[in-house]
């Protein structure tokens, strides 16, 4: 089907005959107007007749003044907010409408079905292009959406399209929808699906949907049917040995009529959020997890095993959300006989925010208090919605825990299943209801030697992994810095085996680390520390906020930690709106906390405000409470200054990952040390795939200055360094010259645009780190540059509007001790460390310092990064001192030589990279020449000895091969290949090199070497 693209036809005509194959009737939007008797007026979007004919059809009790009546209630909703409007319509939808009529001398109430939910293909389904419906509050003006779908003449989706050769993306289809959907409110009020596309790039979502909420359709029959092949232009799927675009996909898979209707009567809910309402919709991964969970429960409820599975959807994809779905649709299935659905999570915090989300979808839904409560609910309850601890099935001093119910139709909906399902307690609950099924949901699963999570639930319904969620951007990516402080406090609790710190720690199980977090606490609260710490932490937040608004959480080991943590913190100038967030009571606890413990009401009211993103808190400093179940999408940095271990660490930092406008990722702080554990933490989980978690932020700065590098390429002879000093006639002058320099060929265009969005993108990510400071004003320039190009552009270039990113799954974790807060390699002022910059006075430094394990870390690691970077660059100059770094390391592993001698020989290290460093410079030769330098000096019986003329010849090499190396693709060109090996054969044979053997293998490693240069 894809090649209909190529075709002179548009988007929207091969949209039509996709339907049409579908079953679907059509008719073009002329046909469909007042004129030819379809609607009342060109403001009424309802097709009456063929409303009222479905109706009757599927009532047939209705007469013509019945079905009249109904058209007017279904067509004349009275509610001056369109979301309440369109809420109204949802329920008439799938409860039908009430009608009260007389039939004789009787009256009765009956209900009126819209559409047919168990038999889709009873209803009428039509598709219009071009349908015509005037303004709202305007007369004689109009709006013609590109298509829209109708079910028994109720306009139930609707289309923008942008055409797949023109200048516009999807995201400008989703615009065209903002713009309608003002202007023509009466329209989307009824519609359940809003759809934009441009042929490549489809994305689905709710008339309520920001963009960032439009969601990728990626399955026909099943969530893992189509494979997704992602390439550098587009991304291609296949289904059954045939590529279709993302077009086809979301309408062969979500538009199939059984899919369609029985995604509006289960996949829709309006959720309330303070007075409002927002509609939200299922995800492509949300609706076939829950028509699979709902088959397996059906199996599992009929048969002898009671394990339904396991839903693992990452941290931040919907996982509460998709529980609801599975809740509205098991309560529905009646092979399950009204179920009785327990949730089961092991925190009341959790406990209450999972029962708030469903209460306003399920007003019956009901949150168990006690033990005795339960016990009874499970006893005598029929069907239903009910929400308890796991605490709930403890037993009181030593008695057995005694049996309930027998029931087979108990499901047991365990959310953040990796947790507590493995002790006593869990034991206790299918003691009391034997015959229960159970589904586990998680973000996080475990797979150690004696507890599997599939073991306890069952094998996986689906798995949703981190880089699908990316991918899609249902979240984004999350970042991670270290922020370092004088004692390496990681030492004190990296050896301890924990899962959970709480302020709750059972005394007999936890004495151990209760120790070690007394001694850390000890520590966080002396001056020195909590000054050093508030102080950093409102000098980053505020420099973080100047490129990027939103809001920060800090994790703290205490209460007592937090409180005085607020303390330092609203002491300093220009300090940040905070608010501490802590559990309490204030009878019992210190006057000091009174102020920060709070009644429910106001826990609410508090949360409401941080979620806000124009309200204050900017900040706020948790020890347990807020740490998971808890979305605030404005939430862009977590300070971490307590010790957390596996799935408490995973799930604490996916606070951050949750989409958010523009917001690139979310960034970790790291004033203790989290990540020298997260690997081996990431390490116990059962799939690799988790290890997407956390990406070190010195990554992405290093990616910053690479990609920064390149995009400076573009304008390498020109002098735009002070563009901000120049009048506006200089400027004039130097922009144009630049954009000469793009302009000049398509493909360099389109290239620099890509790369400045990438740039532009790192920049946001790696910001305020001193690097991306540094570039500000360069890419402000660029900036210039990229909206000259777009403006002046014939066509509009599409990877603007895509996501470019770069997976990265490497942790780093190194940690310097120092009399100030301070970031290396802020204070390398290098984001890929450059040995040069260490003073003798620097090594002395580290030569004496008290923590002898914390300098050579660092010096391995900042030694590490630079001589693999530089081996590669130029082996024949600092191989021998990366072989020499390698043998120190291996010596340091296996223990056979001292910390203090080790530091010695690293600095011995340190100061020959130095040398060398100084060799090139004092040469007066760049990075390339020198390289080629040192080929040539290092080569056996070159015929030329005087280094000045090999100094001559590495310069005309590097600058022959710069020109070649920026042509596309072309290491795989054997012709442009050939044309290097020669030019450079010309050269050293003008220089006096003209022995064949030398000639021919010299030409080859040089050859060869330029693919590194790129």
């Amino acid at each position: 089907m894809v090649e209909a693209l190529n075709e002179p036809q548009t988007v929207e005509n091969l949209a039509i005959e996709i339907f049409k194959k579908l079953g679907y009737n059509y008719k073009h939007g002329s046909k469909l107007t007042p004129e030819n008797k379809e609607r009342p007026t060109y403001r009424d979007v309802i097709l009456k007749n063929r409303f009222i004919s479905a109706i009757k059809k599927l009532n047939p009790w209705l007469n013509d003044k019945l079905a009249e009546e109904v058209y007017k209630i279904v067509s004349n909703i009275d509610h001056p907010d369109p979301i309440i409007r369109g809420k109204i319509f949802y329920d008439m939808l799938i409860s039908g409408v009430k009608i009260t009529y007389k039939e004789s001398s009787n009256e009765k109430t009956r209900i009126v079905k819209l559409i047919d939910f168990s038999n889709p293909y009873n209803n009428d389904f039509l598709i219009s292009n071009q349908f015509e419906v005037e303004y709202y509050k305007e007369n004689n003006k109009y709006r013609i959406p590109d298509l829209v779908v109708f079910i028994n003449g109720i306009p139930i989706a609707i289309f923008e399209f942008k055409g797949f050769k023109s200048d516009y993306t999807a995201k400008d289809a989703f615009e065209d929808h903002k713009i309608k959907k003002e202007d023509i409110p009466q329209l989307y009020q009824y519609a359940q699906i809003l759809v934009a596309s441009d042929g490549l790039e489809t994305r689905y979502g709710s008339p309520t949907s920001d963009w960032e909420r439009f969601f990728v359709w990626e399955g026909i029959e099943s969530d893992d049917d189509v494979i997704v092949i992602e390439t550098e232009e587009k991304t291609i799927y296949e289904y059954k040995c045939k590529t279709l675009t993302s077009l086809e996909v979301l309408l062969l898979g979500l538009f199939d009529k059984r899919r369609l209707i029985e995604y509006i009567e289960d996949f829709i809910i309006y959720d309330k959020s303070g007075k409002e309402y927002i509609k939200k919709i299922a995800t492509y991964y949300q609706f076939y997890t829950v028509k699979k969970a709902i088959e397996r429960t059906i199996k599992a409820v009929k048969g002898k095993d009671k394990r339904i599975g396991v839903v693992w959807h990452t941290q931040g994809s919907g996982k509460s959300l998709t529980m609801l779905f599975y809740a509205k649709k098991a309560l529905k299935v009646k092979e399950l006989e009204n179920p009785i659905l327990l949730f089961i999570t092991d925190r009341r915090e959790l406990d209450e925010q999972l029962y708030g989300i469903f209460k306003n979808v399920f007003p019956t839904a009901k949150h168990i208090e006690t033990i005795k409560e339960l016990q009874e609910t499970l006893k005598k309850a029929k069907s239903g919605i009910f929400f308890a601890t796991i605490q709930k099935f403890g037993r009181k001093n030593k008695e057995e825990y005694p049996f309930l119910t027998d029931k087979n139709n108990i499901i047991v909906v365990v959310d953040e299943a990796h947790r507590s399902q493995y002790r006593q307690l869990a034991q206790n609950l299918r003691k009391a209801i034997p015959n229960a099924s159970f589904i586990g949901f998680t973000a996080t699963p475990i797979d150690y030697r004696d507890r599997s999570t599939t073991l306890v639930f069952g094998d996986y319904i689906s798995i949703y992994s981190i880089d699908k969620a990316k991918r899609h951007g249902v979240v984004v990516p999350i970042y991670y810095e270290a922020r370092c402080i004088e004692l390496h406090l990681t030492n004190e609790f990296i050896d301890l085996e924990f899962e959970e710190i709480s302020e709750n720690l059972i005394p007999e199980e936890k004495e151990e680390i209760k120790r070690a977090f007394a001694k850390l606490e000890r520590i966080m609260l002396t001056d020195e520390y909590l000054d050093k710490i508030s102080k950093d932490i409102v000098e980053h937040f505020n420099k973080r906020v100047t490129d990027l608004d939103g809001k920060a959480m800090v994790v703290t080991i205490s209460r007592k930690v937090a409180v005085e943590l607020y303390k330092r913190i609203t002491k300093h100038p220009n300090a940040p709106s905070v608010a501490v967030v802590i559990s309490g009571n204030k009878s019992k606890d210190p006057k000091e906390f009174h102020d920060h413990i709070r009644s429910k009401k106001e826990l609410e009211e508090l949360a409401r405000k941080f979620k806000d993103p124009n309200s204050d808190p900017k900040m706020v400093i948790v020890v347990d409470m807020w740490l998971t179940g808890f979305d605030v999408p404005c939430l862009h940095t977590m300070y971490f200054w307590k010790p957390m271990k596996n799935h408490s660490l995973v799930q604490a930092i996916a606070r951050v990952n949750r989409v958010f406008k523009n917001k690139p990722g979310g960034l970790i702080v790291d004033y203790i040390g989290i990540s020298d554990d997260l690997k081996k933490s990431l390490s116990k989980y059962t799939s690799e795939q988790i290890k997407e978690v956390l990406t070190n932020i010195e990554e992405i700065v290093a990616l910053l200055k690479e990609k920064y590098k390149i995009v400076s390429l573009y304008f390498k002879d020109l002098n735009y360094k002070n563009w901000k000093h120049l009048s506006s006639e200089e400027l004039a002058h130097l922009t144009a010259k630049a954009y000469e320099m793009i302009a000049k060929d398509e493909k360099i265009k389109e290239e620099f645009l890509k790369n400045f969005i990438a740039l532009k993108k790192l920049y946001l990510l790696a910001s305020p780190h001193p690097e991306a400071i540094k570039i500000r004003e360069d890419l402000a320039f660029f900036e210039m540059i990229k909206k000259m190009l777009v403006k002046y552009s014939i066509r509009k270039i599409k990877e603007l509007s895509k996501e470019i990113e770069k997976d990265m799954s490497r942790l780093i974790s190194k940690s310097v001790s120092a009399s100030d807060p301070i970031d290396v390699f802020e204070l390398l002022n290098k984001d890929k460390p450059d040995i040069s910059i260490f003073s003798d006075e620097f090594l002395d430094k580290i030569k004496n310092i008290e923590y002898k394990n914390l300098a050579v870390d660092m010096l391995i690691k900042i030694l590490n990064d630079n001589l693999k970077v530089k081996t590669r660059t130029n082996p024949w100059r600092y191989k021998s001192l990366y072989d020499r770094l390698k043998e120190l390391i291996d010596k340091h592993n296996r223990k056979i030589i001292e910390t203090s001698e080790m530091i010695l020989k690293l600095i011995e290290i340190a100061k020959d990279i130095k040398k060398a460093e100084d060799e090139g410079k004092k040469l007066n030769l760049n990075e390339e020449e020198y390289t080629f330098y040192s080929l040539l000096l290092s080569y056996p019986n070159l015929p030329i000895e005087e280094k000045e003329k090999i100094k001559d010849i590495a310069k005309e090499i590097a600058k022959t091969l710069s020109g070649y190396i920026k042509v596309s693709d072309w290491k795989r060109n054997k012709f442009i290949k050939s044309k290097i090996k020669a030019e450079v054969k010309r050269i050293l044979m003008k220089k006096g090199i003209l022995e064949y053997s030398i000639l021919n293998k010299l030409s080859n490693i040089i050859v060869e070497h330029a693919k590194v240069m790129e």
